[in-house]
């Protein structure tokens, strides 16, 4: 698989959950837990855009480690993209909150997962990004 079609793949997930949360909170016991799902559903955004941005640079794609995601937040935020920066930063902080709190931030519990959904949708949909 490549970077693109995880992309999608994870997005995807992350919007299905979303938009079956009820259904699949009825048949997945654990995930009727609000903040376990959104703690999946950040994950799988973030990580969407990550993989979309890997597709569209080689030099990025070429790099490994945790620092990766340090140097492609600045990269965005140097590309004037402010949607795609606005977002993926929005998604890097919650996906942080979503794999290493513990705490119940209000912050991450009051987004609004419909209009994330929304966002990310529209840029790994994109035929390109600059990163």
């Amino acid at each position: 698989m490549d970077h693109l079609s995880l992309s999608k793949q994870f997005n995807s997930v992350a919007y299905d959950l979303v938009n079956n949360s009820t259904t699949i909170g009825l048949n997945i016991p654990s995930l009727k837990d609000e903040e376990i799902l959104r703690r999946i559903v950040f994950s799988r955004f973030y990580y969407s855009l990550y993989h979309k941005c890997l597709a569209h640079d080689s030099d990025l794609s070429s790099r490994t480690g945790p620092g990766i995601h340090a140097i492609m937040l600045d990269k965005i935020k140097n590309s004037n993209d402010r949607k795609l920066y606005q977002v993926f930063n929005k998604t890097l902080n919650l996906r942080i909150w979503a794999d290493y709190k513990f705490d119940k931030s209000p912050h991450s519990l009051n987004v609004n997962l419909n209009t994330l959904k929304s966002d990310v949708w529209s840029i790994v949909n994109r035929k390109n990004i600059s990163c």
